[in-house]
């Protein structure tokens, strides 16, 4: 995690980073395992050291949509729920057992008020962020076949470690479309 830090805010200080120790726990989680569910406030941020998430919503007929993965160097959770305190609006499952360096909401805001260090980084987080978000939609307005090269570019090992139903679902696809798909540029 701290290398990820470094890689994101090359100038965070060491003293800060060895403070920075004390919010931090180790968290295991099975493949399965609902890390946050849609209507819950996010009580914690964590840091994907080891595993595999989707992020999704379910419509008003009961059918979900994946709306985002996440690997290893990402950061899980609702971010804008674990600041404001509101329900969260996604729900996220593991797709793999995991392991997650976690932060609670409490230490998070604490971090953000009294570290310039650990403020500066999560701004710097929140810009990368919103670039991914806006490459998403852009992207969205593509062909199926554009959107899964993209994403196969992006996670070269997507579709080792994500089942086709839900990369499916994340490319706005019928399963049966992306079988043809890949058939027909041979992944």
């Amino acid at each position: 995690m701290f290398n990820h830090i470094k890689k994101v805010s090359p100038n965070y200080p060491e003293e800060d980073l060895n403070n920075l120790l004390r919010y931090l726990e180790i968290k295991k989680v099975s493949k399965g395992d609902i890390l946050l569910e849609a209507g819950v406030v996010c009580q914690v941020g964590y840091y994907v050291v080891e595993g595999c998430f989707r992020y999704f919503i379910t419509n008003s007929d009961g059918v979900q949509f994946n709306t985002q993965f996440s690997f290893e160097d990402w950061w899980v959770g609702d971010m804008g729920g674990l600041v404001n305190k509101t329900p969260s609006k996604i729900s996220i499952e593991a797709l793999e057992d995991s392991t997650l360096i976690a932060i609670s909401s409490t230490d998070y805001n604490y971090l953000l008020q009294n570290s310039h260090s650990f403020a500066t980084f999560k701004q710097r987080l929140r810009a990368r962020a919103y670039e991914s978000r806006i490459d998403h939609s852009i992207e969205f307005h593509e062909s199926a076949e554009l959107r899964y090269l993209n994403l196969l570019t992006k996670f070269p090992s997507i579709i080792q470690r994500v089942p086709q139903y839900h990369i499916a679902s994340y490319l706005g696809i019928t399963p049966e479309s992306l079988s043809r798909l890949r058939k027909k540029i041979g992944t």
